[in-house]
Formats: structure tokens, C-alpha cells, sequence
């Protein structure tokens, strides 16, 4: 028969509280932090195919990607690395009702965030491919997130 002398039992009882206050602060911690963050990036996997019309209406396109739903404007920053990227993008903004603004021409530097039309209150953008020996790229799902990742895209929350 095993014999555990109270004492032993009171420590590794000790330890073990000690162990279980220090998972929860954490915890607590970083739950905390994540409430507090107020800029949000765009993910690879918010990309769908298509692309976005004339009237600010998402189309079928697999020449491009677009975001699949519109963000918060504010705080909109957008960097592409410009030497290594293979893609432009453009960026669409819609107003507080989500009617249609404008559209950027397409970029290959990083986003002017003056030029962010009067009235904007959302956004989404559209990233194109380059042309390979003069012919556009076909996207499908298993390469969308190699052009989403081109792009960093944050917001405000």
C-alpha cells in the first residue's frame, strides 16, 4: 500500500492552484487584449472569386479576387510589397446606406488613404492578377489566398 504523507499532498495541492490561477489570468489577459485591439486585417480566406461591376455589384469573374464583404473605411490602410507583388488591385467604396461611390483606378502602390472619396463608410477590394505572356490568370479556390496574401489590408473595427 502506498503511504502519501499529508504534507506532500498539501503542496502538490498548492501547486496546483498556483498553476491554475496563473492559466486563467492569462486568460483573462489575453481575452482583454483582443477587446481592446481596434484595427482588424483583412484574412486570405474573406477573397472570393469574382470581381465588381460598374455598378458596385460583386460579379463571376476568375480573373480576379474580391473581398466578400465591405469593411469599415475608417482606418483603411492598404500595403503591397511593390517590388515582388504580381497583382494590382483596386478598391470600391460605398456609402452609408451601401450605395455604390466610386472605384479606384488600378494600383500597384500602397493605398493613398487621402484619396478616400467624401461619404465613404465602407469598402472592399478587388485584386487582379498580372497577365502571363499576355494572357490573363484563371483563379480558382486553391489559389486565391496566394494573391490575397500580396495585399495587407487593415481597419478600424
Amino acid at each position: 500500500m502506498i503511504r502519501i504523507r499529508k504534507d506532500k499532498v498539501k503542496s502538490l495541492l498548492i501547486v496546483l492552484s498556483f498553476l491554475l490561477s496563473l492559466v486563467t489570468t492569462l486568460a483573462v489577459c489575453f481575452g482583454i487584449a483582443k477587446a481592446t485591439e481596434t484595427t482588424q486585417t483583412v484574412r486570405k480566406s474573406e477573397y472570393v472569386l469574382g470581381s465588381i461591376d460598374e455598378s458596385g455589384k460583386v460579379i463571376d469573374s476568375k480573373k480576379s479576387i474580391v473581398m466578400e464583404n465591405a469593411k469599415n473605411v475608417d482606418g483603411l490602410t492598404i500595403d503591397i510589397d511593390e517590388e515582388n507583388a504580381t497583382v494590382s488591385y483596386r478598391v470600391v467604396f460605398y456609402g452609408e446606406d451601401g450605395e455604390y461611390l466610386s472605384t479606384t483606378e488600378s494600383m500597384e502602390t500602397d493605398y493613398d488613404a487621402t484619396s478616400t472619396p467624401e461619404g465613404a463608410e465602407t469598402f472592399r477590394v478587388v485584386v487582379m492578377p498580372y497577365q502571363v505572356d499576355g494572357e490573363d490568370v484563371k483563379i480558382n479556390m486553391f489559389t486565391i489566398g496566394k494573391y490575397a496574401k500580396q495585399l495587407d489590408i487593415t481597419y478600424n473595427k
